[in-house]
């Protein structure tokens, strides 16, 4: 599990996001849980950069798991954007849907 330890996240450093994402995935994580708890900003560069991650770990059987963000993006969450994730709204929602996973 890794967290989100940014209060924003735009162009200035979405693509260290990317790359911290990518190297989790290359080293073999399965499950990558981003905790948005603390951000409070996310641009079209932040989805952006969690389209790409989520993509990339479909493609290598992994998933990313985001929590802590509905409250902030309900207009985001209106227009479906968040469809093409898995949400949850708590980390501890999200880190009991993790252990299901792992049980399976």
């Amino acid at each position: 599990m890794r967290c989100v330890h940014q209060r924003r996240i735009d162009s200035s450093n979405a693509t260290e996001l990317l790359e911290r994402l990518n190297k989790l995935l290359s080293s073999g994580e399965r499950t990558i849980l981003i905790d948005f708890e603390q951000v409070l900003y996310l641009t079209s560069a932040a989805f952006r950069v969690l389209l790409v991650a989520t993509d990339e770990a479909e493609r290598n059987a992994a998933r990313v798991v985001l929590c802590g963000l509905l409250a902030k993006c309900g207009a985001v969450r209106d227009g479906g954007l968040l469809e093409a994730f898995t949400v949850h709204g708590s980390r501890e929602d999200a880190l009991a849907s993790c252990d299901d996973l792992r049980s399976q």
